[in-house]
């Protein structure tokens, strides 16, 4: 089934940058045909086609760029190792392409494969998020970009994409992790919040960067949109802002999004090789993929919750607070969940709420953690 998609990387790109046991090619294979994968758990996808964004025209050539700085890289920590599957190109049409990146994805997804798909456009998340509405298990989905885009133009599929995400009955939450506020409308944000979803805004983020980690923590599938660094770090976008991450932000929220045990996939959108200065952009994204494999290499397993024997857990009160405040804390990988009680007469009903050790010092400073309210409104 793979075999009828993939197309082998080129032979010239190979020959000039890929050279086995030297570098990172020692922990980085190439996908033979109709070869097992039984030995393998991530793997590396890229897709030829922009026609999801007519206007950024050069996305189909992304991956490629970015192989050419991967491999050059050092080899991933722990011994991890990568199967490079090679690309899927541009179908007849672009819901061709869509529908090859699906059955690709379900493929590696049935083998449990944690899959990086390296775009192409942005509207390529559809597919990405369709692959696992094939198992019927909602599922928490973080987008990291500076703003959403969703209207009624039949013609410009960056702008609709989303609404494949808002209308499924699949989507248990969706997380917008790095938006900055002057990108945003009102009505986007009051949608967002009307429907349990969460926000970060970047600025957050610039605060503190492990601020991301919670919204990713219980990712399965995270979409990073190129357009979420700053012009500086990441100058090869269609419509690029002087304002973003920095490149060292992006690439701890990569890390993070590695480190989830739920997540199965994440794709990088929007990158155009033919406005790239100095191949800056594609080192960024090569690097943003070397720190995603580090955050797999340190995968606790400790999420979803099973035996809370595993767990520290702290008790707060808070002045004229009617309930106790309850913490717990990973001893495997130190990180910070709120048990929320949202029903007084029957106390097995909770709600465990991904957050930080900041939220606990601003529960013993007697003041309610802002994550903690979002979360009790949303439960109440």
């Amino acid at each position: 089934m793979l075999s009828d998609f993939l197309q082998p990387i080129q032979q010239q790109l190979l020959d000039n940058y890929y050279r086995p046991n030297k570098y990172a090619n020692a922990y980085i294979h190439l996908y033979q045909e109709k070869q097992t994968l039984e030995n393998y758990s991530i793997a590396l996808l890229g897709v030829q086609d922009y026609r999801g964004y007519i206007g950024n025209k050069g996305t189909e050539h992304a991956a490629d760029e970015v192989r050419k700085q991967l491999y050059q890289f050092s080899a991933f920590t722990n011994g991890v190792q990568l199967l490079d599957l090679g690309n899927i190109q541009a179908g007849e049409t672009y819901v061709d392409t869509l529908v090859a990146l699906v059955e690709t994805l379900h493929e590696l997804f049935k083998r449990n494969i944690i899959t990086i798909i390296l775009g192409g456009d942005a509207a390529l998340a559809s597919a990405q998020f369709k692959a696992y509405e094939i198992f019927e298990n909602p599922i928490t989905v973080s987008h990291v970009a500076s703003s959403v885009l969703w209207d009624n133009s039949d013609m410009d599929i960056h702008k609709t994409y989303l609404k494949d995400f808002f209308l499924s009955n699949f989507l248990k939450k969706y997380n917008l992790v790095a938006y900055q506020s002057y990108f945003m409308h009102e009505k986007q944000l009051s949608f967002l919040s009307s429907k349990d979803h969460d926000v970060l805004r970047v600025g957050k983020i610039r605060e503190h960067v492990f601020e991301a980690e919670p919204h990713l923590r219980e990712a399965a599938m995270v979409a990073f949109n190129i357009n979420a660094i700053r012009y500086s770090d990441a100058p090869a976008q269609p419509e690029p802002s002087p304002n973003g991450m920095f490149g060292d932000e992006a690439c701890a929220v990569a890390r993070y999004a590695g480190m989830s045990d739920q997540l199965m996939s994440i794709g990088f959108y929007d990158y155009n090789p033919t406005l790239d200065k100095s191949n800056i952009t594609a080192k960024q994204v090569a690097q943003m993929l070397w720190y995603f494999m580090e955050g797999i290499s340190l995968r606790r397993h400790d999420y979803p919750i099973v035996n809370e024997n595993d767990f520290s857990q702290y008790i707060v009160q808070i002045e004229d607070a009617e309930n106790d405040f309850i913490f717990l804390k990973s001893r495997k990988s130190d990180r910070w969940w709120m048990k929320i009680m949202y029903d007084k007469k029957d106390l097995q009903k909770h709600k465990l709420i991904p957050c930080t050790y900041k939220d606990y010092l601003t529960a013993l400073n007697n003041e309610i953690p802002e994550r903690w309210m979002r979360a009790w409104m949303r439960l109440s």
